[in-house]
């Protein structure tokens, strides 16, 4: 919950306790009237504080201040009469001359228990939470059976994110109260920040059993199921607060959410377009909606929601690099470096700008000014193991395999967690030849994520291209296929297995399932002509062979095979 909404609950308990509905009832604070001092002031000051009390009764504040304050004039030494008068004060937002009032009653009366409770909640009005724990403990120990002290104790631990003291505070109020609904909310939102979601979900459900249209309990549930990732759950408990309340913004954003997570994004749509018609000028609605349309690819509708999220917010770099995202999607490329540049004129550490740039002139294969913008960005942000990866990928990509091998050791030595470092040197390592570099980086990766599909799968291609290890070849594969059973480059793999085993038949009706998969793919081909060629099948083999040459006429050992076998090479086209 809130702070705003327990502080708001904090003034109305104040409010009910300082116009004697909380403390003590009219008629005892009747008998708690000053005790008969020697000298005409008590007389006096007993005549304005019954006179102060009807006025208070009556709803004139204004006229009970005023009287109170002549009774504790008349009779300063009363702890009973500043707290009555600091009551008043309280009510009318005058919390210093308030607070002046209940120290003093405090030094006249030490175990004065109402004094503590309006310091409580002069305190929390201020926002001096430690203050406010401080008055409702010391409350506590001359009398821990004032429950309202204690169920403002334990909100008050939880604004401080003192879960496990409020849980206790809770605790001592339910077990000597069962039914205390409220306590029993507070402690599974204690329990909740704490992530014990079953004794949490157990009060709330106790809850709504017997107040089923509480919200806020709802609400709570909502996010239980959130965290445990049970959104059938969490969007039913979010649409039952919205049948209660329609116009509830955070369950309609969460029920929002909640369709995102399902990967519903039409009805996450439906959710943020409902709320921007309520609050047409909430950016973070726009914001959720321009997301929404560019992951749907309607790029002009988010580029809307976007223009106007920045023209409000112009430092948004999210926002920013999304427009700019659009903008690479629509193919105006100029349009999105210059909004990328707009982000580094704002902020020069701006790492994922950065990146997003050296992407950006990387699809334009602008070398010079990729590596220009990643060395700027390394200047900016030296420990980054992002930016020494990116240089590698970018490296890989022009097939500088051995470059890129160093900046990929660096950026592992910068983040050793992250194993697609690892996965992509060893495809570097692969591309030099480096076998035994390649096995350890595999097993490396394999060690920490044994799931790793295209780790299995480069492993196990590897021992079948160089023969060797073939049974573990097959295993790694198989591995890999029950992850990915319609991967065109496992299919292949294992294919290629099968062909070293001699298995030939296995091996045409696996490589034939990859081809179904990746239709031209010229390594694919080359394999499948390569079984074909065993099986003592020529015109096939032939025929795979010039359809892989067709789409790489620069591999020679392709065109040896067709020219070895008996074919003829066509001239390859002219932009190749």
């Amino acid at each position: 919950m809130k702070t705003a909404a327990s502080r708001l609950f904090w003034i109305v308990v104040l409010g009910l306790a300082v116009s004697g509905c909380v403390a003590v009832s009219p008629e005892v604070k009747l008998k708690e009237a000053p005790p008969t001092e020697t000298g005409s002031g008590t007389a006096e000051s007993y005549y304005h504080y019954i006179d102060g009390y009807l006025k208070e009764l009556s709803g004139k504040l204004d006229k009970a201040g005023k009287i109170y304050s002549r009774a504790v004039e008349k009779n300063p030494k009363s702890p009973h009469l500043l707290t009555r008068y600091a009551s008043i004060l309280i009510r009318q937002g005058k919390l210093n001359r308030a607070e002046k009032l209940v120290r003093r009653a405090v030094i006249l009366d030490p175990v004065n228990t109402h004094a503590y409770f309006l310091l409580g909640g002069i305190n929390t009005a201020r926002g001096n939470l430690p203050g406010a724990v401080t008055a409702y403990e010391r409350l506590l120990k001359i009398n821990p059976d004032e429950r309202e002290a204690r169920l403002l104790l334990g909100t008050a631990y939880i604004e401080l994110k003192r879960y496990k003291e409020s849980v206790l505070t809770f605790d001592y109020l339910i077990n000597s109260s069962p039914g205390d609904i409220l306590s029993r909310l507070y402690r599974a939102q204690a329990n909740f920040q704490l992530k014990k979601y079953d004794p949490a979900e157990r009060d709330l459900k106790f809850l709504l059993k017997r107040r089923p249209r509480n919200t806020q309990a709802l609400l709570f549930l909502a996010r239980i199921h959130e965290r445990r990732e049970n959104f059938g759950e969490a969007e039913k408990a979010y649409k039952k607060i919205l049948v209660l309340e329609p116009k509830h913004r955070f369950a309609r954003s969460r029920l929002g959410q909640v369709y995102i997570r399902k990967d519903n994004l039409k009805e996450a749509l439906k959710e943020y377009e409902s709320l921007i018609k309520d609050e047409p000028d909430n950016l973070e609605v726009h914001r959720t909606l321009g997301f929404l349309h560019y992951d749907r690819r309607n790029f002009q509708r988010a580029l809307r929601e976007f223009q106007f999220v920045l023209g409000r917010r112009p430092k948004d770099a999210v926002v920013r690099r999304y427009v700019a995202a659009v903008y690479e999607e629509l193919n105006q490329l100029t349009r999105a470096e210059e909004e990328l540049k707009k982000i580094l004129e704002q902020d020069s550490k701006a790492l994922e700008a950065f990146i997003q740039l050296a992407r950006l002139y990387g699809k334009k294969k602008d070398w010079k000014s990729v590596y220009s913008v990643l060395d700027r960005a390394t200047k900016k942000n030296a420990k980054s193991d992002r930016l020494a990866f990116i240089r590698g990928v970018f490296l890989a990509r022009q097939k500088r395999y051995k470059e890129a091998i160093p900046h990929y050791k660096s950026a592992i030595r910068l983040n050793p967690k992250q194993m697609n470092y690892r996965f992509n040197l060893a495809v570097a390592f692969y591309e030099t030849h480096q076998w035994k570099d390649v096995e350890a980086a595999i097993r490396a990766v394999l060690k920490v994520q044994p799931k790793h599909a295209n780790a299995l799968n480069l492993l196990g291609f590897m021992f079948s291209e160089l023969d060797r290890d073939i049974d573990e070849a097959e295993q790694l594969l198989s591995r890999a296929l029950a992850i990915d059973p319609n991967n065109g480059a496992f299919l292949d793999s294992m294919g290629w297995v099968y062909y070293r085993q001699g298995r030939y038949a296995l091996a045409l009706k696996k490589i034939h399932h990859a081809i179904n998969q990746i239709p031209d793919d010229a390594v694919i081909l080359d394999h499948l002509a390569d079984v074909y060629k065993a099986m003592n099948n020529i015109p096939k083999a032939l025929f795979y062979w010039k359809k892989s040459y067709k789409i790489d006429p620069k591999n020679k050992k392709v065109i040896e095979k067709i020219i070895k076998n008996g074919g003829s090479i066509e001239a390859p086209p002219k932009n190749l």
